[in-house]
């Protein structure tokens, strides 16, 4: 018997269908489709990267931005503690490229609570240059990263330039796990709702925009206490009349070393951090998973008809997530494509738990957040 249950199911199901549809049709009209622009000018540009610790392959990662093609930039490394180990493969690197212009800022000093604004705060005070590129230590890129996103910058009313980030997998179930989420969901979701709700998504991992127009914001201190200060800057850009924009070219996140807890800890950080965002939008996610509800669907209904229908999800949905990550050109391989409903999984659970739990760790940290991502520091004992 067909009941209200099963209209409801059904109604949810067809429609995550469809709105995976769309992320693919605006992914391909996104990484083929769209012609990159000239870059007709090429200012001079402070690249501000903090770091903290050795991320997984971080000095291949640091030399990606030693050998950019670009006429004139500068590197700034901050590190909040002078035993931090990623000092010595900055110096490491220093040596190696004489002939490019960088230093390494050592500063603990705390303008509030969000440890990475500390650290961009602090380097900020070096930078000689107009333009500001924020880039995440895990991060690989192409020595043509800098000239495409100027060129992106050089259109008309722009404000800010993020990239398309790109998973890059590792030995470690962890790893293929985040890369397949970076890959099939972060990136064909910010492409969709640039395009199509036109709402800026800014990605903190590479942000290029003007110190003039950021400083008009109110510069770093006015995320200091903020953890999606990312999202907000990119807000703040459109609250100024101007637009965020994604290059299609990727950029690689490195994530050879993580394991399961890494991906669970950064997921339901970022869970937590998109309910304090948006309430409307963090619900409407449902629509962004159907695997776990056909699941849900089928165990509830326990007739063969919803166990058939909750394996045609899962097909559907493995398509449409390989040929996206095929359209980034992944290094994924076929085998670990099976790994996707155990992804999907694991990010259902994890949508739950923001309902009931504001407590994020970070960098060593422990806050409560609450509305637009304010932190509120715990006290030990």
């Amino acid at each position: 018997m067909f009941t209200l249950l099963d209209t409801i199911f059904l109604f949810i199901l067809l429609l995550s269908i469809v709105y995976f549809l769309t992320l693919l049709i605006t992914s391909f009209y996104h990484l083929r489709m769209s012609r990159p622009p000239n870059c007709s000018d090429t200012p001079a540009v402070s690249i501000l990267k903090p770091l903290k610790g050795l991320d997984h392959h971080l000095e291949d990662n640091l030399r990606s931005f030693f050998l950019l093609d670009y006429p004139k930039y500068e590197l700034i490394f901050g590190v909040s503690d002078e035993k931090d180990p990623a000092v010595a493969v900055v110096q490491n690197l220093q040596q190696e490229f004489p002939q490019i212009s960088s230093r390494l800022i050592i500063d603990s000093t705390e303008t509030g609570l969000n440890p990475k604004i500390n650290n961009l705060q602090n380097m900020s005070c070096y930078a000689r240059f107009s333009y500001f590129l924020i880039s995440d230590s895990n991060i690989r890129v192409t020595p043509g990263y800098l000239k495409d996103l100027m060129a992106h910058m050089q259109i008309s009313g722009t404000g800010l330039v993020t990239s398309t980030i790109r998973g890059r997998i590792g030995s470690r179930v962890g790893s293929v796990l985040e890369s397949l989420h970076l890959n099939a969901f972060i990136a064909p979701n910010v492409f969709a709702i640039n395009n199509l709700i036109k709402l800026p998504i800014s990605i903190g991992k590479s942000m290029l925009f003007r110190k003039e127009e950021f400083n008009r914001l109110g510069g770093f201190r006015a995320y200091r206490n903020l953890l999606a200060e990312d999202h907000l800057i990119g807000t703040g850009m459109k609250s100024l009349g101007l637009k965020v924009r994604t290059s299609p070219l990727p950029i690689d996140n490195i994530n050879g070393n993580w394991n399961i807890t890494n991906f669970m800890s950064r997921h339901l950080r970022w869970a937590k951090l998109r309910k304090n965002l948006n309430e409307f939008y963090y619900m409407a996610e449902l629509l962004s998973n159907p695997i776990p509800l056909a699941m849900i669907y089928a165990f509830i209904r326990w007739e063969l008809i919803a166990f058939q229908m909750m394996l045609a999800v899962i097909l559907i949905k493995m398509l449409i997530d390989i040929i996206i990550i095929r359209l980034l050109k992944s290094d994924i391989r076929w085998f670990q494509y099976l790994f996707i409903p155990i992804k999907d999984l694991l990010i259902g659970f994890i949508w739950f738990v923001p309902h009931f739990s504001r407590k994020v760790s970070w960098r060593g940290n422990t806050f409560k957040i609450s509305r637009n991502t304010q932190l509120i520091p715990i006290m030990k004992g």
